[in-house]
């Protein structure tokens, strides 16, 4: 694993100038298989994605650099958190630069109801408040960093 700094010079030389005019929008309906968090206290974040939204801790033990990777079924992960450029930094507020949400789609009912229940139903805290009531098929939550996650039921 690497953090190298992006070379922005290199990458915009690799790009011809009609590719910003023709943009190609992300397929509808497109899937992308796991993401990638920059939260501001990877402990409280770890808490929150284990704990409450019931992902496993995976066996690769990177904590001690900032590092966790959480995943649902045995897959190697589905959501990595990290700290390296954002400990102890600001959590996401509307109108600024960052991810303001994503969804999780659980793999079957008794993982949703498990997510819902541990979520919203037992600990309706500030910490995972949720953002709007929820329909049967979905809900969703914020997480402590101020990211909004979307809960669906496949």
């Amino acid at each position: 694993m690497d953090t190298l700094s992006l070379n922005l010079q290199s990458l915009l030389s690799e790009t011809n100038n009609l590719d910003s005019y023709n943009k190609i929008p992300f397929p509808n309906g497109g899937i992308i298989g796991h993401i990638h968090l920059r939260v501001t206290n990877l402990e409280r974040s770890i808490r929150f994605y284990h704990e409450k939204l019931g992902l496993d801790m995976t066996t690769a033990d990177w904590i001690s650099m900032g590092i966790a990777f959480l995943s649902e079924g045995g897959y190697h992960h589905h959501v990595a958190i990290n700290t390296l450029y954002s400990l102890n930094g600001d959590v996401h507020r509307d109108g600024v630069t960052g991810l303001k949400n994503f969804t999780i789609i659980a793999s079957d009912a008794s993982f949703y109801n498990s997510i819902k229940s541990n979520t919203i139903i037992n600990n309706p805290t500030s910490e995972n408040k949720m953002v709007h009531n929820y329909a049967p098929d979905k809900f969703t939550i914020m997480d402590p960093d101020g990211i909004q996650i979307i809960i669906r039921s496949k």
